[in-house]
């Protein structure tokens, strides 16, 4: 079966980054994600930081600077539960090793209905979330903060339209994103055009797919001009980035993928939403002297969390099998 062969990539993958290095990124902007944990309970949000147990903290001329392991060593149930509250002796090795201070907060920004919300890092709790169901121990464990359910609006849904950042202060400008809307054109190279702030998006795409009646198009590649024909922006799809499918509706789903507008405070209009890279929704300035990089993206997909009741009783119905 093809998930033999995936299930120990995957595994290996995650395992591969239990290693971090944290630098000088004070010029980056670091974004997260706000995961559901649904296979909980109770269920709860969680913003993960750290993968593993051995951080390695450098200077900003790349020195080793310090060395943090483990976390939290001396569990004494050998670590049999899939999630565990860090211990407050262990806390500020863990806010170390992020390189967050107690007085910062954690902002939560919703941009398609323009929300933010904040929560004081000194008032929120941190966990260990385990990554799979096999034998384990720390390295196997993802950290960092929980919020509760009730501490976001009932009918939230962090998935798709939901940034978040750490800091002193909020980098979100709170000016209403743009949805695109993508009007089909006629063009030699581009299959869709959409306009806001008086720019012009084209974009062309994979289309439909031969063998595949219910393909959905994703975006193969991205131009932006301002009202001048002047390319303001040319993204092109690599082997780094995966495509995403445009605004719109099929038959099982609506989309609410491609946004631009202004995100961030005294910084130009963005676009984002054509391509992901680890999950993430690769965020371009539309301005060449502010290259993508200033943005340092952390809402990654080794974010991970099995239900070992699930992947046990899979196993048993043979929809899983071992080697």
């Amino acid at each position: 079966m093809i998930i033999l062969k995936i299930v120990p990539v995957c595994l290996m993958f995650i395992l591969s980054y239990s290693v971090y290095a944290i630098g000088n990124t004070q010029e980056q902007l670091a974004i997260f994600k706000l995961n559901l944990v649904d296979d909980s309970e109770p269920k709860f949000y969680f913003v993960k930081l750290l993968q593993g147990s051995h951080i390695v903290i450098y200077d900003k001329d790349g020195n080793k600077k310090q060395s943090i392991q483990p976390i939290f060593p001396d569990l004494e149930d050998d670590y049999k539960k899939n999630k565990y509250q860090l211990p407050q002796k262990y806390r500020q090795s863990f806010l170390t090793a992020s390189g967050i201070s107690e007085t910062d907060n954690l902002f939560v920004y919703n941009y398609e209905y323009n929300k933010l919300y904040s929560f004081p890092i000194s008032k929120l709790e941190v966990f260990a979330i385990k990554s799979d169901c096999l034998p384990t121990d720390e390295k196997n464990y993802q950290f960092g903060f929980g919020l509760e359910l009730n501490q976001l609006p009932q009918d939230y849904d962090p998935n798709d339209t939901t940034f978040v950042y750490i800091g002193k202060e909020s980098p979100f400008a709170q000016e209403q994103l743009t949805l695109l809307n993508w009007q089909k054109i006629s063009d030699k190279e581009h299959n869709y055009l959409a306009q806001a702030h008086g720019l012009h998006y084209y974009l062309w795409t994979s289309g439909k797919s031969s063998w595949d009646p219910d393909y959905y198009p994703k975006c193969e590649g991205l131009v932006v001009k301002n009202d001048k024909n002047k390319i303001l922006l040319d993204e092109v799809l690599t082997q780094a980035y995966s495509s995403l499918p445009l605004n719109g509706k099929d038959k099982d789903h609506e989309y609410k993928k491609q946004w631009t507008g202004k995100l961030f405070k005294n910084k130009p209009l963005v676009v984002f939403g054509f391509f992901s890279r680890m999950g993430c929704p690769v965020i371009d300035f539309i301005d060449s002297s502010f290259p993508s990089y200033d943005i340092r993206l952390r809402c990654d997909s080794r974010f991970v969390y099995y239900s070992c009741k699930l992947f046990l009783k899979m196993a048993k119905t043979n929809k899983i099998k071992r080697r």
